[in-house]
């Protein structure tokens, strides 16, 4: 058995659809999901929104996600890619990965060492003396007053 990935489905739908038939079609995307060994780990109830620009005319849009893991990732992807399409109360969707708890614990910790390699390089870093600023402002100046 394969590691399972966790995945997330944005989806808008047509924004003329009963909401008997809204709640339907957000099922049947959970069947597509169940159907292919998947889990549903969360769905938000579609609800209807005001889009941002308009998507095929419609200004309007039912918008739901659902996060889910599934097995045998890419073939069932891509099936419930060609479902997805197929659809005609569907709008746009989108698919993304998403991290597990223990890639995110993964992430943080990465993001922790490098701030503190970033703390010492600082603390590490040499500032000059008075004496040696005053040298160096010295050269400086001979340098410049020989252009």
């Amino acid at each position: 058995m394969k590691e399972q990935q966790n995945y997330e489905l944005s989806f808008h739908l047509n924004p003329n659809l009963e909401e008997a038939k809204v709640q339907e079609t957000k099922q049947a995307l959970e069947k597509g999901i169940t159907g292919r060994n998947g889990n549903v780990l969360f769905s938000r109830e579609p609800e209807k929104i005001h889009l941002s620009y308009p998507v095929k005319n419609n200004d309007y849009a039912f918008f739901g996600y659902i996060q889910f893991t599934i097995e045998n990732t890419e073939e069932a992807l891509k099936e419930l890619n060609d479902e997805l399409k197929l659809n005609n109360d569907v709008l746009r969707y989108l698919v993304v990965k998403v991290p597990s708890a223990g890639q995110r614990r993964e992430a943080v910790l990465k993001q922790v060492k490098a701030r503190e390699r970033n703390e010492r390089r600082v603390k590490e870093k040499v500032v000059a003396t008075p004496e040696q600023t005053k040298e160096m402002e010295k050269k400086l100046e001979d340098i410049l007053g020989n252009l």
